[in-house]
């Protein structure tokens, strides 16, 4: 059994998970457009880096912390004990691809300067069964469903005519479309895997950049506009299905420099794909076992889960909201981003809700200080700012202690509907994983 606090819990994880929210509904607000000519982005951007480097020395004592937290295995130690249940149900890795599953695991955790510990074998396994079955490329259609890959590019499809059916009735654009369609489409239908998916859509997208010429300006504009999506079209890669920027980021952090392609093919091999991932995993891991857990509970690992799916310390910051949103007495979206985020994850320059509300709750810290701060949400030095602690001792003052994290109902967006037909939220993700975690033999 697992333990959220005091409380045992196997069955229905989140009405337990969801108590950190205090009955309060998770809240989807409009964006308004509301700038701050008054700051000065471009200088907050630069001294962004200033700040990681002054705040290093406290995320370097969490990996201390955290190595007295974890069940610490040699190496014979750790394949022994995840051979005993790696292939077994839930999990079902292919007997006769075990080892090898369990050597990039082990390999992986060792590439990120991980300790290897029974925490990181289970929930990277878990994560592993769960995104994609034990497979290196992921099958592009999850069969259980019932569907083949035809559903798939129908629904595709009808999401592309409704963005842009006006330009595809222009000439020549609509024969151009057409042409495309004959020539691709029964390839794409071929297609078992998402990597044979990724190939054809690289062969689209260079075909397209070129055709692009002769079209009109204003059909030119929208193409170029889009090819890195169609480059992406597959947007989380690999066996751990690994949203792609996120990838790119958190390699980049770890020093390593790769081109689009090469990070893609590198996504798609056994030991690449899991060593990205566990990377990506490394930051929530570090410091939810170091500040965070206790003692005869794991329920930490549920929080890292969350936010390797949903996005780095997504739990923690929907927390903090929730602290924001007391103090301000604003109806905030409870969604783990303090900032607006283009399509590429970056910042947008347009004030956030959650940064008026946090402005107006801390009216003795300059606006542009906050959002200095809340550059960092996406980073574990972010609790060691001077905000962060604002906010904490001042909600700890009026409301009493509050958990470090919770998990909101947070839901899958259009991309899920198009892969999958369905959209889910945080509960059937979560309930998932509470399956894979209490299936380990902990003992």
């Amino acid at each position: 059994m697992i333990f959220f606090g005091q409380t045992c819990f196997s069955g229905d994880l989140a009405e337990t998970l969801l108590q950190g929210l205090k009955g309060k509904e998770t809240v989807k607000c409009a964006r308004i457009d509301n700038r701050a000519p008054s700051v000065d982005w471009n200088e907050l951007f630069s001294n962004r880096n200033e700040d990681l480097k002054r705040l290093e020395p406290a995320v370097r004592e969490e990996e201390r912390l955290m190595l007295q937290a974890v069940q610490i295995l040699d190496r014979d130690s750790a394949h022994y004990w995840a051979s005993t249940f790696i292939s077994e149900k839930p999990f079902h890795c292919p007997l006769k691809h075990q080892r090898e599953w369990v050597d990039a695991i082990i390999s992986g955790a060792e590439r990120n300067h991980l300790p290897i510990c029974k925490e990181i074998i289970i929930l990277s396994a878990s994560l592993i069964a769960m995104e994609s079955g034990f497979r290196v490329d992921p099958l592009a259609v999850d069969p259980s469903r019932g569907e083949d890959i035809s559903a798939l590019l129908q629904r595709a499809e009808l999401e592309f005519q409704q963005k842009y059916g006006t330009y595809l009735a222009i000439p020549p654009v609509n024969l151009l479309y057409e042409g495309y369609k004959q020539k691709y489409l029964p390839r794409l239908l071929e297609c078992k895997t998402e990597g044979q998916v990724e190939k054809i859509a690289r062969s689209i997208a260079a075909e397209l950049k070129s055709d692009s010429k002769h079209l009109p300006n204003a059909a030119k504009t929208i193409i170029d506009r889009e090819l890195d999506k169609l480059i992406n079209v597959v947007k989380t890669k690999g066996s751990m299905q690994l949203n792609f920027p996120r990838a790119k980021a958190v390699m980049k952090e770890r020093g390593e420099e790769f081109t689009d392609d090469e990070l893609t093919d590198y996504m798609y091999t056994l030991y690449g794909g899991v060593d990205v991932g566990i990377a990506a995993l490394k930051p929530m891991f570090v410091q939810y076992a170091a500040r965070y857990a206790s003692p005869g509970s794991l329920s930490w690992l549920f929080f890292v889960g969350m936010d390797y799916h949903y996005g780095p310390f997504s739990s923690r910051n929907m927390m903090e909201q929730v602290r924001i949103r007391d103090l301000s007495g604003k109806k905030l979206p409870i969604d783990g981003d303090f900032l607006r985020y283009t399509d590429k994850t970056d910042p947008d320059i347009s004030d956030s809700l959650t940064l008026l509300a946090a402005a107006g709750a801390l009216p003795d810290i300059p606006k542009d200080l906050i959002i200095r701060s809340f550059l960092l949400e996406k980073q574990p030095e972010y609790i060691y700012t001077d905000v962060h602690r604002e906010i904490a001792g001042k909600h700890r003052r009026l409301y009493g202690e509050t958990p470090f994290a919770v998990i909101g109902e947070l839901r899958m967006g259009s991309n899920a509907v198009v892969k999958h037909g369905v959209t889910w939220k945080t509960r059937s993700y979560l309930n998932k994983l509470d399956k894979y975690l209490n299936s380990a033999p902990w003992d």
